[in-house]
């Protein structure tokens, strides 16, 4: 709640997880009910890029473009209306979908691509979500186009990203503006209980599939006292996590939310 000065740290977004997704022009996205339930299931024609680099995350620039017309009487302006929206996103896999976002090219049998550094134009929706610490989700989606990819300078045991930047366009299903967001509350203010994690007796680097209830906005995932490395919440009741390096033996697993830790569930590792 907020103090008396209207501060409410419960109301800072702390990003913790997210995605983004692209498909071709004309795939329908979610409505604005849709797209305002916890649990969402995207069309099938967005594929999402998979993991970003740690500084990588969603950069949108809103702004308007151009001086405001002012008037005679002081304090009176329009803006333009004019402006030069974009998203920035630093990926970190460097795979088939990758490339074909940042140069338009879909690789043959061989894994070859030929490009061209003039850039391409293939018109997209773009899809992100972001989990914040507090529970709250943030959606936004908007039609873009490539406008630039740079790949990082390579060094040595350092992740290669691919950072692209991506034009904003106007449309009508934004009611002639450039993008929708969704920004939805914890579904309750409840901690995770976990009641169970399969396959058991896996090892490092390998996926266990936890089942439980209020998983929405987990923010950490330990297993032995570890945290994973890499964890998806697929829905309220469900997360996949990957095992952390570790000894085998016992290794007690609990989530973690904005609301509290879920009770230690044992676990059992190779």
């Amino acid at each position: 709640m907020p103090d008396a000065f209207g501060n409410d740290v419960l109301a800072v977004g702390i990003p913790v997880t997210g995605f983004i997704g692209f498909a071709p022009e004309g795939t329908t996205f979610p409505t604005a009910a849709e797209g305002a339930a916890q649990t969402l299931v995207l069309n099938a024609a967005f594929e999402k890029a998979g993991l970003l680099t740690e500084d990588g995350g969603f950069e949108w620039t809103l702004e308007p473009d151009g001086d405001p017309q002012k008037f005679f009487q002081e304090g009176y302006w329009i803006p333009t209306g004019l402006s030069d929206p974009t998203l920035v996103v630093k990926l970190a896999q460097y795979d088939r979908l990758v490339r074909k976002l940042a140069w338009g090219k879909t690789p043959d049998a061989n894994g070859y691509i030929t490009i061209d550094a003039g850039g391409y134009i293939a018109p997209l929706v773009a899809f992100s979500e972001e989990i914040f610490k507090n529970g709250v989700i943030r959606r936004r989606v908007a039609e873009v186009t490539v406008t630039k990819a740079k790949v990082d300078k390579s060094e040595r045991g350092k992740v290669n990203g691919t950072e692209l930047t991506l034009a904003l366009r106007r449309s009508a299903k934004f009611n002639g503006e450039h993008l929708g967001e969704w920004l939805i509350p914890p579904v309750s203010a409840v901690a995770p209980t976990l009641t169970s994690a399969l396959p058991s007796g896996a090892s490092a680097g390998q996926t266990v599939t936890l089942t439980g209830t209020g998983f929405y906005g987990a923010t950490s995932v330990t297993i032995g006292g570890v945290e994973s490395p890499l964890f998806t919440v697929n829905s309220a009741t469900q997360i996949k996590a990957a095992l952390p390096a570790g000894s085998a033996g016992s290794a007690p697993i609990i989530v973690t939310g904005p609301a509290g830790a879920s009770t230690a569930r044992a676990y059992t590792r190779a």
